[in-house]
């Protein structure tokens, strides 16, 4: 039988850092073990002798298992609870970590897999924790997640190569530097583990399908604005630096480029889930956001080499904006933790099948025109329905209900 977790009453101000703290460093962990990956695969391409295709399916499979697991992860943190739950998915990230040490392809493979079952369950529990035990603290408890995201993967682009360099230790070396983060963000997790609240037998409404959700349209509109938010975000990591070269700039400069997007990005992604916490409505945060990666890729497009930085202040400010506002939404349409659970499982499964085709399609269609302003075009139109699918996600309203509930 499932349970359902009362939450701890009346958390002390220190219990709260602590928590804080806590939901920081397990948001981090949640991008390095696959971020960490794209710099070095050169590298593991030329030791494993994988064709170009094959290793780089090692981007996508994560995506594959984000899409394949996360319908199921709400049921694991009914049964063993979300704190345990999470602390359990530290430990698999680093064995998925130490499992690609090993000295083959396939380890490279298996261990890329269960890293990815690893994040799946944070990426749908942490959001489930929030809504649950502090509903009151939505934007500033989303916002610490979101930052967490954020500082992942300007920490993985920035300092994996450094690492590998500094310690001598081999690509496979460096991936596995990243378990040191994930043991720390144990560590921190287990007060949180502690004092998890216990768990009271769950009725009907707390084992609701998921096939409800399903025919919610607010839940849809939450869903496509994640999916077209995290289809650009691939799509920008895997192809904007080879657009930039294209357009003449320097290969480093362009990496240089893309990690300013992920470092711009951090402190918005923490204040917008605090500001849209304070808000009935979220219409307007998500408007700004969305209109900030509409000008930033108009420049992009128009002109790549004058005003580079400022189209990269400007996606970064979009991105922060935007991925705080989307998962701030999923705990704040949902009216209890259960929904926000199978809201948030909703969303990455849909929402990361369509990502996952979003760099192959943006590739082939560079292929077929043999120009980046195809594509660029199509990336412009994709945040226009973003926009469109803000005006409706970001109403006042939770699914379930007509009326929603304003969340301090």
């Amino acid at each position: 039988m499932g349970h359902v977790e009362r939450p701890a009453a009346g958390p002390s101000r220190v219990s709260l850092v602590v928590v804080g703290v806590a939901i920081v460093l397990i948001a981090t962990n949640l991008r390095p073990a696959i971020t960490a990956l794209s710099p070095l695969l050169p590298q593991a391409q030329a030791e494993t002798g994988f064709s170009a295709g094959v290793i780089g399916l090692l981007t996508t499979v994560p995506m594959v298992v984000f899409a394949i697991l996360s319908g199921w992860v709400p049921g694991i943190g009914r049964r063993v609870g979300l704190e345990v739950a999470i602390a359990a998915s530290m430990v698999l990230l680093v064995v998925g970590f130490l499992l690609r040490l090993a000295p083959s392809g396939f380890a490279l493979f298996g261990g890329t897999v269960v890293v990815s079952v690893a994040i799946s369950v944070g990426n749908v529990l942490l959001p489930t924790l929030v809504k649950r035990d502090h509903p009151r603290r939505v934007g500033l408890m989303t916002g610490l997640y979101t930052m967490g995201l954020n500082i992942g993967p300007a920490l993985a682009a920035g300092l994996t190569i450094p690492l590998q360099e500094v310690t001598g230790v081999g690509w496979r070396g460096a991936l596995a530097l990243w378990a040191v983060l994930a043991g720390i963000g144990l560590l921190c997790w287990v007060p949180v583990l502690r004092r998890r609240p216990r768990a009271t037998a769950a009725g009907t409404a707390a084992r609701r399908s998921m096939r409800a959700m399903l025919r919610e349209p607010l839940a849809w509109a939450v869903t496509v604005y994640f999916a077209l938010l995290f289809l650009v975000f691939y799509t920008v990591s895997a192809w904007l630096p080879k657009i930039l070269v294209d357009a003449g700039l320097g290969a480093a400069t362009a990496g240089t480029m893309l990690s300013a997007i992920s470092v711009v990005a951090i402190p918005f992604a923490l204040l917008s889930p605090i500001l849209a916490g304070r808000t009935r409505s979220q219409v307007w945060l998500s408007t700004l956001g969305t209109g900030l990666l509409l000008a930033g890729f108009l420049g992009v497009l128009l002109s790549p080499l004058n005003g580079t930085l400022l189209w990269m202040v400007l996606l970064g400010i979009g991105q922060g904006v935007t991925t705080g506002v989307c998962f701030v939404l999923i705990v704040l349409r949902s009216p209890d933790a259960e929904r926000a659970a199978q809201l948030a499982a909703m969303t990455q499964t849909v929402g990361y099948v369509l990502a996952a085709g979003g760099p192959w399609l943006v590739g082939a269609l560079h292929d077929l025109l043999d120009s980046w302003t195809g594509p660029l075009v199509l990336l412009i139109a994709l945040v226009f329905v973003q926009l469109s699918t803000g005006l409706i996600a970001g109403r006042d309203r939770q699914v379930g209900s007509t009326t929603t509930k304003e969340f301090g």
